[in-house]
C-alpha cells in the first residue's frame, strides 16, 4: 500500500514573476561572469605584454653592457685570433675616413651610415706574419642571424673603403667578427657563408663590473 504524499512537503510552484526574477538573476551572473573573464584576460594581455617589455629592455641593457665589456677588453679578440697589438679604432676616426671615402666617391651614403652604425672595430696585426687587419665586430648577448648579416656588411664597406680609397693612417683587411656569449644555431651554420667569425664572450659578472 502506498503512502500518501504530504501536500504539505510539495514546493510551492513559482509564479510567473518569480520565473523572470530567477531569469533576470541568472543573466545577470552570467553577464558579471563574462565581464570578469574579459577582464582576467586583459590582465593577463598586459601582464604578457608587460613580460616581454622587460625581456627587451633586459636583453639590450645585456647587449649594451656587453659591447662596452668588448670596448674595454680588446684583448680577448687578439686572444681568440691570435693577433697582437690590439687597440680600439674610435667610431669618430671610422665616420672621419668614411666621410672622406664618400666623398671620393668610393662607397655611397647609405653606406657611410651604414659603417658608421657598427658596434666595434679593432685594429691589430696576425701573431704569425705581423698583417694587419681591422677587426668590425657586432656584439649582441645572443649573436642571430642579423647580427652575422650586419657585420659581413660592415666589413665588407670598409674592405672598399681600404683598398679603393686607401686612407694613409689605416690599412689592412677588414674582418667581420660577431661576438657574445651564446650564438642561436641558424647564425651559427651562416658563419662560413658569409666568412664571419664568432668570438665567445663568457664574462659573466664582468657585464656590470669594470675590469680590473
Amino acid at each position: 500500500m502506498n503512502t500518501p504524499t504530504n501536500p504539505a512537503n510539495e514546493p510551492e510552484p513559482m509564479t510567473f514573476a518569480e520565473i523572470r526574477a530567477l531569469l533576470q538573476q541568472t543573466a545577470q551572473v552570467s553577464a558579471e561572469n563574462t565581464r570578469a573573464i574579459a577582464e582576467m584576460r586583459a590582465a593577463i594581455a598586459d601582464l604578457t605584454a608587460a613580460q616581454n617589455r622587460t625581456n627587451q629592455e633586459v636583453s639590450t641593457l645585456k647587449g649594451w653592457g656587453l659591447e662596452l665589456y668588448c670596448e674595454r677588453n680588446p684583448q680577448i679578440f687578439a686572444d681568440e685570433l691570435g693577433m697582437i697589438r690590439e687597440e680600439i679604432i674610435s667610431k669618430r676616426e671610422i665616420r672621419h675616413i668614411a666621410y672622406e671615402a664618400e666623398m671620393a666617391g668610393a662607397i655611397t651614403s647609405d653606406q657611410y651610415s651604414n659603417l658608421s652604425r657598427a658596434d666595434l672595430f679593432i685594429y691589430a696585426r696576425r701573431k704569425s706574419d705581423n698583417r694587419p687587419f681591422c677587426l668590425v665586430v657586432e656584439a649582441s648577448y645572443q649573436v642571430d642571424n642579423e647580427d652575422v648579416d650586419r657585420a659581413s656588411e660592415r666589413a665588407n664597406i670598409l674592405d672598399i673603403i681600404l683598398n679603393r680609397y686607401q686612407p694613409r693612417h689605416l690599412n689592412g683587411q677588414a674582418m667581420p667578427i660577431v661576438a657574445g656569449t651564446n650564438i642561436t644555431p641558424a647564425a651559427h651554420s651562416n658563419l662560413k657563408f658569409f666568412n664571419v667569425t664568432y668570438v665567445p664572450v663568457q664574462n659573466g659578472n664582468q657585464l656590470t663590473n669594470p675590469p680590473e
